[in-house]
């Protein structure tokens, strides 16, 4: 049998009594809400849980598991992965140290140590980090154009190498701020779409910068990839072609790895840089052939040493640069993070990843590195090795290590052309050229717009600019929708307490002289006056109304703006009245407002919340009607009357109880014992006793409360069904009703004159009527009374 949904603010209604169960929508009680704990307990609770030794050092956590004996499981697969993760970053890190417009040393310090400080404070057990090619791109171009990478003499520029450095330190410092503070869903404001297509124009302009070292010619520096192509073109005669047809079967021989499955396991990357150095050696490819090679790499692991900050305009250039590495990088990061995770079946904290990140690149700072981040091929090699624990990326950075103290002298013979053929065919699964096809297939004209300007833009202005004009379109795009939502106008389904589209369900009828309107989405300063136009525009259709009801189902915030304009909805309303009669009146309900709105909605409006039909919404105190009020008083009355200290007290919780349902109330500690003691007073020696009007006149006088204007009001009811039959309930409950079921045989109803329109409740379907519901009806909800079409 169908049960109940206790979604919404509805709870649980009357009791089955055969198998067709009926339910009363208007008569169920409210059931108490999730109370937050104080906030000291919240405080304590969240120290606990994110400042915990444990908490900030996850490796206190698996370091000792593997050590009981996990490393049986784990250890084999970590070596594997470790080792091979390794061989990959050996020719990748000097690579992209190229694409960051650095000597290749540097893309080897990036792959060292902050690998190893990461698997010590990382929840990923298989993301692979160090230098990438998108941060390496912000990092060239940002720098860049504070100053220049090299020299007049052709040599490295010191002073570029040191803010790349510095570069390290302050996105580190950034990173340890966000996670302290929780600022890691900023990074939410870059869509997928945006970071698409921003990607997809980084590995174009990645692809262009490296073809420099397969051409042998030093291309234009310009932000515009377009011009850079046109200058490429232009001086072709001066390439060399040897290093072309290097660079030409270096990415043959790449492909034929990619695609060939016996192949696709080898660390490819290191078999050509292997091969690409045995073959430079033995033919002296630089002296003899005019290919650019490595040349002298400093051997030995870096001594630390504080990074130097720059000072004044450059300081602020530098952060500019860094704040956006710092949010792309941590964006890609996540998003690979938070896939393998998905895949394996654990949790990665993304607060805990930005601190895992930022001390990661501040100690990194420290022994010469520049900013890094998660990259997608090496996490995944990482995960295809056997990686199980963080401990993989300690041996991928210990692997770095013996090669810098090592192996560093090997790579003198190294040609660049291979270096660059390698980068340009790691970029290519960066080109995602599937996304606008998807987005432009489906319709989704917001973001296909997003990931064409963002695409576009980044050719066009750079890759800093570009990221910028991608996150402002998408803003503007998610304004534009919200601002302009869709309404629906609801009518009822004769004989049921269903409520449709009347534009989309035939058999839903309006309800007489009254408007139901459903309004889908939030509330706030960006539609709140689409929300007012839709309401008094569907009003004045309707000579003969009397009666709106605010179908605030869909509505989970609500801010000052929308508060001022549903004022404006009921004094527009009245004045709309006017003008249809001198005695005309138009009453305005909210229904089914979820509980962050119906807070707001219940502080600005109305106190009257918890209403049970026939109560009367236009008088309250202390957020209760009088109805209520006096169902209160009686429980605690004795023969129609309490003691001043009783009074005194029941006051004095009312008030400290606002808002709280009569369960609520009846139920909590503080009434239960306080009133055990108070009850116990002498009456005989007690002469003064306060009736129900006294008692009143004593709460409105510690509240302060003046009688509410009935016009002000907006009663909200827990559901549509329940706000259209309020009028047609009698004021007080049938006899019986209250201490029995709340069957809805016993509701008085009084169907309009009209034909065709009842609002009666029907019994609940069984089960296994609810594909055929389905088929006719559509999506239901039984518990709001409102359909979801």
């Amino acid at each position: 049998m169908l049960r109940p949904s206790s979604r919404g603010n509805l709870g649980e209604a009357a009791a089955p009594h055969d198998d067709h169960e009926v339910v009363d929508l208007l008569r169920t009680t409210i059931r108490r809400e999730y109370q937050e704990p104080p906030l000291k307990t919240q405080v304590a609770n969240f120290v606990k849980t994110t400042y915990s030794p444990k908490a900030l050092i996850p490796s206190l956590t698996w370091v000792p598991e593997m050590v009981k004996g996990g490393w049986r499981d784990s250890l084999r697969g970590d070596i594997a992965a470790g080792m091979t993760v390794g061989a990959f970053l050996v020719p990748q890190g000097m690579s992209y140290a190229l694409v960051a417009e650095l000597p290749p040393i540097y893309g080897l310090y990036t792959a060292s140590v902050p690998l190893i400080i990461y698997a010590l404070l990382g929840t990923s057990r298989q993301l692979a980090i160090g230098p990438v090619a998108i941060v390496s791109l912000l990092i060239g171009h940002g720098v860049g154009a504070i100053s220049h990478p090299t020299l007049d003499d052709g040599s490295t520029n010191p002073e570029y190498v040191s803010l790349c450095i510095a570069a390290s330190l302050l996105s580190g410092l950034l990173q340890i701020l966000m996670s302290f503070t929780r600022l890691g869903f900023i990074t939410s404001f870059l869509s997928h779409p945006v970071v698409s297509g921003f990607t997809s124009a980084a590995a174009l302009i990645i692809g262009f910068g490296q073809l420099r070292h397969v051409l042998g010619f030093k291309l234009k520096s310009d932000n515009n990839l377009f011009v850079v192509a046109i200058d490429m073109f232009s001086r072709l005669g001066e390439a060399h072609w040897p290093s072309i047809l290097m660079g030409f079967l270096v990415m043959c021989v790449l492909y034929a790895f990619k695609t060939v499955p016996r192949l696709k396991k080898l660390p490819s990357a290191m078999i050509i840089v292997f091969l690409s150095t045995l073959l430079s050696w033995a033919l002296n490819l630089g002296a003899n052939h005019g290919f650019k090679i490595a040349g002298d790499i400093p051997s030995g692991i870096p001594a630390p040493s504080a990074p130097s900050i720059p000072s004044g305009e450059k300081l602020s250039q530098l952060f500019t640069a860094v704040l956006i590495l710092t949010l792309i990088g941590y964006c890609e990061s996540i998003a690979v993070g938070l896939t393998y995770a998905s895949k394996n079946r654990y949790e990665i904290r993304s607060d805990q990843e930005l601190l895992a990140f930022g001390v990661a690149n501040v100690v990194g700072s420290f022994f010469g590195a520049y900013p890094v981040a998660g990259g997608f091929g090496r996490s995944a090699v990482n995960a295809n090795s056997g990686a199980k624990t963080q401990l993989a990326g300690a041996i991928s950075g210990i692997f770095i290590l013996i090669v810098l103290a090592a192996l560093t002298p090997l790579f003198y013979h190294l040609p660049k052309p291979a270096l660059g053929a390698i980068v340009i065919m790691a970029v290519q699964g960066l080109l995602d050229y599937q996304e606008p096809i998807h987005l432009y297939k489906m319709g989704a004209w917001g973001d296909f717009v997003s990931n064409v300007i963002t695409f576009l833009a980044t050719l066009l202005v750079g890759p800093e600019l570009g990221i910028g004009v991608g996150v402002g379109c998408s803003l503007l795009t998610l304004i534009a929708l919200t601002s302009s939502p869709s309404y629906s106008v609801l009518g009822n389904v004769r004989g049921s307490n269903l409520y449709y589209n009347i534009a989309v369900m035939e058999p839903a009828k309006e309800v007489p002289h009254t408007l139901i309107i459903r309004f889908d989405a939030d509330l706030w300063f960006a539609n709140c006056a689409r929300f007012k136009e839709a309401v008094l525009r569907e009003a004045a259709k309707r000579p003969d109304l009397s009666r709106v009801i605010l179908c605030f189902q869909a509505v989970n915030m609500i801010d000052s703006s929308a508060l001022h304009a549903l004022h404006e909805v009921v004094r527009d309303l009245k004045n709309l009245a006017k003008g249809m009669g001198e005695d005309h009146t138009i009453t305005v309900a909210l229904s089914g407002a979820r509980r962050a709105a119906r807070k707001r909605l219940i502080a600005e409006f109305s106190p009257s919340s918890f209403l049970k039909p026939g109560e009367n919404p236009s008088r309250t105190l202390c957020g209760r009607s009088t109805t209520q009020l006096k169902r209160i008083f009686d429980q605690k009355a004795y023969n129609g009357s309490l003691t001043q200290t009783q009074a005194d007290f029941l006051v004095k919780k009312l008030i400290e109880m606002k808002g709280t349902s009569e369960d609520e109330l009846e139920t909590s500690p503080s009434i239960v014992f306080g009133w055990a003691q108070v009850i116990s007073e002498d009456r005989d020696n007690n002469s003064c006793v306060v009736g129900f009007e006294e008692f009143l006149k004593l709460l409105r006088h510690e509240t302060g409360e003046e009688e509410p204007d009935p016009n002000h009001e907006i009663v909200l009811y827990p559901n549509v069904h329940a706000a259209v039959c309020y009028d047609l309930l009698n004021a007080s409950e049938p006899d019986g009703v209250a201490d029995g079921p709340p069957l809805v045989a016993n509701v008085p109803l009084e169907p309009p004159a009209q034909a065709g329109w009842s609002p009666t409740p029907v019994p609940r379907p069984h089960a296994s009527d609810l594909a055929e519901m389905g088929e006719h009806r559509g999506s239901e909800n039984w518990a709001t009374g409102v359909g979801n079409v």
